[in-house]
């Protein structure tokens, strides 16, 4: 008789053959571009990619692409319509033309038709929409693409590696249940991390944060942090950092929830009420107000709740670093949850017309396929994010966040977490224990910022880009976390893996530029303006020379307003104009000129009158007679002017406008180079000509430079 141990190893090693051999061996498929996530960020990423002709798996873990856009996020967290960028912009378009034609007789879509078209949520515009709206659409887009493969319902739960760099995904079948089955493996020349939770980077030992960093002068309102937002607080100013905020860092995460959508049915006869209170149900955690009325058509709500709704505290970290057989345990505390919002809603908010909607999620209960994870794992990489780089005043200039030449996508939020620590109770106290903690709501100092490309890139590791799980704190993620931005992400990782396979290069080492020419070529947008729609013929101009810093954006009569016009929250968009039929001033142009062409500066002195240090043109219009000065051929004109009695005046004219003559003189001597002479020599330039015309020669210059560095 065998000894019992050897027994009991002989036969497990007995199951575990049968069960290979009942078992189907993995299936692994090969691609350019393999992209796990069917985020908004992933779509734009497999559609970059795939309209450069390169071979795409897309992957995604619920039966529908889209991810949170199409299981409750019903609508675009986008504040400027014109903010939004390239794939995103066209699902957007997409949704505008589906709500107008095919649901025209909605009555939220009559009704919006007549509203202000700036207005948020609007969905004769196609900013909010029903779930199986965004799946629709998503799936056509990726459908008209045959270099696109899309498997669904697998989650990635392991990594091919070659040395440091990232060579493949291993993905199992998850079912409605979260049950695991067969497992697939997936290599690709270049990997994307869309997912939410960033899994590749804890699979691949990418480092990452998680949690909340400590207060630091790049980050003020970093770490524990107690505020007034989302709650009255009385005797405090809005926007208001109350006491016992110590600033410490910690490992937890803003809340997480299943973003219910509710349908109402007119009735409360309906069979899509929660007929009994789920497991835990107290109904001291919610409160609803019954006046609130659908924002999408059929009738539908967001059942978006925050202190006392959907929103539950406590186990988004432990999502997040949970493998997925622990997941399916923590999607029933949330879904529980929730549910136990809904029979509030339904029994003591008395609204019992209100359930679940019938068409919607029809095979997993009518209930989202998704958790909506506002924030996962952030890699390490080679540049972070932080609250500086998109706060309009730490680092800004009043308007914007910082100048970053390396931008390949923007965003227009405010600094929103929801709660890190809910309250305990309805008698919450201003701070401290028992008030709800971890809360921002940052519009006023956020101004349009930009996000460098290298925020997607891992210090070290190769092959691999994470558009969502990028490098930043938790603050800066904060605003970044809306799926416009990472949509943005998204197109410019699609553009760079193609980039990289079509030069041979390293991620880690694709010149920027490069990836912006594609992107803008695309729509995306690099710098925000809000009179410059992609279809302008100064948008790509425009763009690529606000990298420069080409243009000021610094007027100071953009302040002066009756309160603060400046905010997020105003939408008279004023401030972000560039004004591209507007004449073109000589002040105006030298600063095109000199930060377009990329001409060092040089000063010897103040020279004009009218130019004064203090002008807003002074460095570029000094420069400009500097380099005039040197010429054999001076390029710019100034006057001087004597008058009887009083000193001399030398006047450089700064406000000006500029003719196309004048322009290519300037433009010439700069280039030390003749230039042709524009169509009508006597017409003065606008703006949006000024910019085109800087760049044009820009690109030629650069054309000229690469086919002599070739030689």
């Amino acid at each position: 008789m065998l000894p019992l141990v050897r027994l009991f190893c002989s036969t497990i090693a007995l199951f575990s053959t049968m069960a290979l051999q009942a078992e189907d061996p993995p299936t692994t498929m090969k691609s350019d571009v393999v992209v796990i996530g069917g985020t908004p960020a992933g779509i734009a990423a497999a559609i970059a990619a795939g309209r450069a002709g390169k071979t795409v798996i897309l992957i995604e873990q619920s039966p529908v692409l889209g991810g949170v856009l199409s299981s409750g996020v019903i609508r675009l967290d986008d504040l400027y319509v014109e903010s939004n960028s390239g794939v995103m912009e066209e699902f957007r378009q997409r949704v505008r033309t589906y709500h107008r034609t095919k649901l025209a007789e909605d009555p939220l879509v009559k009704a919006h038709l007549t509203r202000d078209p700036r207005f948020p949520w609007n969905v004769a515009e196609g900013r909010a929409w029903e779930p199986h709206t965004a799946a629709r659409i998503y799936a056509e887009m990726v459908a008209e693409l045959e270099t696109i493969t899309t498997r669904f319902n697998e989650v990635a739960v392991d990594v091919e590696m070659k040395g440091i760099r990232v060579t493949g995904v291993i993905t199992q079948d998850r079912d409605n249940q979260g049950k695991l089955g067969k497992k697939q493996t997936y290599i690709g020349k270049v990997i994307i991390d869309a997912t939410y939770e960033a899994d590749l980077a804890a699979f691949a030992k990418v480092p990452f944060r998680i949690g909340r960093e400590a207060r630091s002068e790049e980050e003020p309102h970093a770490g524990r942090i107690y505020t007034n937002f989302f709650r009255g607080v009385p005797g405090t100013l809005t926007s208001t950092i109350l006491p016992e905020s110590t600033g410490d860092a910690d490992d937890r995460s803003q809340a997480f929830t299943y973003r219910l959508t509710g349908k109402d049915y007119g009735r409360a006869d309906h069979d899509y009420r929660v007929n009994e209170p789920p497991p835990n149900y107290d109904p001291a955690k919610y409160q609803w107000n019954r006046n609130n009325k659908p924002i999408i058509p059929g009738g539908k709500f967001d059942l978006l709740g925050i202190s006392w709704g959907g929103d539950l505290t406590g186990y988004g970290t432990r999502w997040v670093l949970a493998d997925w057989e622990k997941r399916v345990e923590i999607e029933k505390i949330f879904r529980n949850y929730d549910l136990g919002w809904l029979y509030f809603i339904q029994t003591e908010g008395k609204s019992p017309n209100i359930g679940l909607p019938d068409d919607e999620f029809t095979d997993n209960n009518h209930l989202p396929y998704r958790l909506y994870v506002r924030q996962g794992r952030r890699i390490e990489g080679r540049y972070t994010l932080t609250e500086s780089d998109i706060h309009k005043d730490l680092r800004g200039n009043g308007l914007r966040g910082p100048l970053n030449p390396n931008s390949v996508a923007i965003g227009v939020y405010g600094i929103d977490a929801h709660n890190v620590q809910g309250p305990t109770s309805r008698k919450e106290p201003r701070s401290g224990e028992g008030a709800a903690e971890g809360t921002l709501h940052l519009f006023d100092v956020t101004g349009p910022y930009q996000i460098p490309y290298h925020v997607m890139v891992p210090k070290q590791h190769q092959g691999i880009l994470f558009p969502v799980g990028i490098s930043s704190t938790h603050v800066a993620m904060c605003t970044v976390r809306m799926e416009p931005v990472w949509s943005a992400l998204g197109q410019a990782a699609g553009v760079a893996a193609v980039l990289a396979i079509e030069n041979d290069q390293d991620l880690s080492d694709l010149p920027v530029a490069q990836i912006q020419d594609e992107l803008v070529k695309q729509g995306g947008v690099l710098f925000f303006y809000t009179d410059l729609p992609r279809e302008a013929p100064a948008f790509e101009a425009v763009q690529k020379l606000s990298l420069h810093g080409a243009f000021a954006n610094t007027d100071p009569n953009r302040f002066d307003t009756d309160g603060p016009a400046t905010s997020l929250s105003d939408l008279n968009k004023e401030a972000y104009h560039f004004r591209p039929s507007a004449p073109v001033t000589l002040g105006e142009f030298a600063r095109m000129a000199v930060k377009g062409l990329q001409v060092p500066l040089t000063i010897s002195a103040a020279h004009f009158n009218d130019v004064p240090r203090s002008h807003p043109a002074f460095k570029y219009i000094e420069t400009l007679y500097d380099y005039s000065t040197q010429s054999q051929e001076p390029f710019f004109d100034y006057q001087v002017r004597k008058e009887s009695g009083k000193s001399t005046k030398a006047l450089g004219h700064p406000d000006q406008e500029v003719s196309s003559t004048q322009a290519i003189k300037i433009l010439s001597g700069l280039l030390q180079k003749k230039e042709p002479s524009l169509p009508d020599p006597k017409a003065n330039l606008t703006r949006g000509e000024a910019a085109q015309l800087i760049y044009q020669l820009l690109t030629n210059r650069s054309i000229h430079m690469d086919q002599g560095a070739s030689k």
